[in-house]
């Protein structure tokens, strides 16, 4: 980029750093087996395709007709999620990782998470979290939550991103209670499925949490140059997310 120059200097309160070559790589993580040794979290592999894509149409079928609807196809799994099979070369080049809860008398699917990979931003969005109606309200998301997020702070990124849906609480009350910053709020951020053949644009909440050093090549408010209304936004969020920073570290304190 010689002979060129950023619009404004930036970065007077933080670090900064070469650019260099950046890698988020998929760690293969699997739970002993757990609630009476009914279940496991395993990682995806080419048998449990078809029963995870039955999953996420029976648990969150309101991804029909939205970016996200290859999930409900199986056949379009093997080109964009990581699998066992292929785990060397999957784990480095797939965006999507899909840990999986499997019911094994039965070796079904019952519950998953997707996490989403933006390499070159050092960055993991955990995407969507589902367990299939007839195995809600178990503890079941409980140890798949905990090996998603090893996962994650095991690839490398620094910056973790998550939405959370508006037609329940349950997801965004988990992000609160783990100390993850909101963001914002997102109206018609998704196309969503309303039934028959009708689609809507559901509102999001966003969030966001630093890992390792990333925070400290973030810039801070005072340098930023914010429209009066928007400074406005941000003096709410920090008064909001500093309050939920107060609780998490009370919480985990104990």
């Amino acid at each position: 980029m010689e002979g060129y120059k950023p619009y404004r200097q930036m970065a007077t309160t933080c670090e900064t750093r070469p650019i260099r070559e950046k890698r988020v790589v998929w760690t293969k993580i699997e739970s002993e087996p757990f609630l009476d040794g009914r279940f496991q979290v395993k990682t995806l592999r080419r048998e449990l395709i078809a029963s995870a894509a039955e999953l996420w149409r029976s648990a969150y079928p309101e991804i029909y007709g939205s970016p996200h609807q290859f999930m409900l196809d199986p056949d379009q799994y093997e080109g964009l999620i990581a699998i066992e099979e292929s785990w060397e070369e999957d784990s480095k080049t797939k965006v999507y990782c899909m840990p999986v809860v499997v019911e094994l008398a039965t070796n079904r699917v019952v519950s998953a998470t997707v996490l989403t990979k933006f390499e070159k931003n050092l960055q993991v969005e955990f995407s969507f979290a589902c367990t299939h109606p007839d195995f809600r309200i178990r503890g079941i998301t409980d140890e798949l939550r905990r090996v998603t997020r090893k996962i994650a702070l095991k690839s490398g990124a620094e910056y973790f991103t998550t939405f959370c849906e508006t037609w329940h609480d349950i997801t965004q009350n988990w992000c609160i209670n783990d100390g993850w910053k909101i963001a914002g709020i997102f109206p018609g951020n998704f196309t969503r499925w309303n039934g028959d053949n009708q689609e809507y644009r559901g509102c999001e909440v966003h969030f966001y949490q630093f890992v390792g050093e990333g925070e400290n090549y973030a810039t801070k408010s005072e340098e930023w140059h914010l429209a009066p209304e928007a400074k406005e936004v941000w003096e709410v969020l920090e008064r909001v997310n500093r309050e939920i920073e107060r609780r998490f570290q009370r919480t985990i304190s104990k």
